[in-house]
């Protein structure tokens, strides 16, 4: 049953009818019931709610890059939203319903930053060691960037991430392995944001350990 909060005039909250009222940000609105669908989905459809879901399982993980990488300099746009959109056209592989993940296409970041100048990586005991080689400073490419780094560990499904780990000065970081991780597949990424953390690079894929 609806409620009348302050007359015919201002609008009511809970359900009368095919309406519901309700407050959203101080302000009265009122919309029809959602119908359940009578059609069933096409094929094309559930494709598209399978590769969704997908995308938006392994982003969760990340939420913490993202929402640097991601970032609306307008901020207008959710940055969780952007990389979904981003990556849905991306990452996807396989024929239904058999869909998977093409890791090496994964972008955490997107931007206008020079990315680290030849990078690469190596097994040491029980870590990871990045490096990556010197290069001349630019407007986007200053040696006071901060460089980030994530470890994902598709098998165990968890992840490690290191967010202004490193300057770009420092040529290189080492990344501990969790014990658990051993004996199973590591992707590695990397990404760079400006001193301030206004500016960022596109994310790189390193590599699988």
């Amino acid at each position: 049953m609806g409620i009348l909060r302050k007359g015919v005039f201002d609008g009511f909250e809970g359900k009368t009818g095919p309406l519901i009222g309700r407050k959203v940000n101080g302000k009265c609105v009122i919309s029809g019931l959602r119908r359940k669908a009578t059609k069933p989905r096409t094929q094309a459809q559930t494709d598209q709610q399978l590769k969704f879901a997908l995308v938006v399982s392994l982003l969760k993980w990340f939420k913490s890059l993202i929402a640097v990488g991601f970032k609306d300099p307008e901020g207008k746009k959710n940055s969780f939203n952007r990389a979904v959109k981003y990556n849905f056209k991306q990452i996807v592989v396989g024929t239904s319903p058999d869909y998977s993940i093409d890791y090496s296409k994964l972008v955490f970041s997107i931007g206008s930053l020079v990315g680290p100048n030849s990078p690469a990586i190596s097994l040491g005991k029980h870590a990871v060691v990045i490096s990556w080689q010197p290069d001349v400073q630019t407007q986007f490419n200053r040696y006071t960037d901060k460089a980030s780094f994530m470890m994902y560990c598709p098998g165990k499904n968890h992840k490690v991430i290191v967010i202004g780990a490193a300057e770009r000065s420092a040529l290189g970081y080492v990344i501990a392995i969790p014990q658990d991780f051993t004996g199973y597949e590591m992707q590695m990424y990397m990404s760079f944001v400006s001193a301030d953390g206004k500016v960022v690079s596109d994310s790189v894929y390193l590599g699988l350990i």
